[in-house]
């Protein structure tokens, strides 16, 4: 039996998973056991992104050997072929054509985005989502840019606390935790916002974790990585839910 509760989360008053370390731990490790898994019950969409997120072992995680692999030979040979790969493990819908105008944009002004991105520039991904609207390719690009940013980050520079991915999965969540956290009711469609929909979505994310390590203390203080990767493996499969109504006077705060 203490095996067993061993590999469940910790839950909060609501039951929903609380922020924690050990349950972002745990939240990896069974990202890890279910990329090794790989089976048939889970859709090619979620197979795909939890072979882009393993850690057990790297060797194994094709988007972290091509990031890698172009790092070290300073992307000489542009950026096509990870982007291909975000595109493909991350479900982020660009056509071919935006694939290859991102490439050339990025490559173009190469050394910038990637000390922007070294250094942690949140606006990044605004300029990097809007570039395409710029250049006629009617889109505004907000989930590939985070992505984008995020990859080059944690697998180029090796940084896990300075960009975490923007995805419906998180946008449902986020208002349960910023009111239970929090207080606070907020949360916007970060995507419609374009000037500050990203950094506004980045300070959300770190203000609750502040709140949470107010109150759980070192067992609170979550990574953006961390915290993305808990609440994305918890709640992946209730796209489309409600998954909170505030209102309901049933729901008790973290205190």
């Amino acid at each position: 039996m203490a095996g067993k509760k061993t590999q469940e989360f910790d839950l909060d008053k609501n039951g929903f998973v609380k922020l924690t370390k050990r349950n972002a731990t745990l939240a990896q490790k069974k990202v890890d056991s279910s990329a090794k898994e790989a089976d048939g019950k889970k859709s090619v969409k979620t197979r795909k992104t939890l072979s882009a997120i393993r850690e057990d072992d790297l060797t194994k995680n094709d988007l972290y050997q091509l990031v890698q692999g172009s790092f070290h030979k300073d992307f000489r040979d542009g950026f096509l072929e990870i982007i291909k790969k975000i595109n493909d493990t991350n479900s982020t819908r660009l056509s071919n054509e935006e694939q290859e105008y991102f490439a050339n944009h990025i490559a173009s002004q190469k050394d910038s985005i990637l000390e922007r991105i070294k250094q942690g520039d949140v606006n990044i991904v605004n300029d990097l989502a809007k570039a395409g609207i710029n250049a006629n390719q009617k889109r505004y690009n907000f989930s590939f840019a985070s992505k984008f940013c995020t990859y080059i980050s944690r697998c180029a520079f090796k940084e896990c606390d300075k960009f975490t991915p923007y995805d419906n999965v998180l946008q449902k969540i986020l208002p349960y935790y910023e009111w239970a956290y929090c207080g606070t009711q907020t949360v916007y469609d970060f995507r419609k916002k374009n000037e500050n929909g990203y950094s506004d979505y980045i300070a959300l994310i770190r203000k609750i974790i502040e709140y949470a390590q107010k109150l759980y203390g070192k067992e609170g203080n979550l990574t953006l990585k961390e915290f993305d990767r808990l609440l994305w493996y918890k709640y992946k499969g209730l796209l489309g839910e409600d998954l909170i109504e505030i209102q309901d006077s049933r729901l008790i705060k973290e205190t």
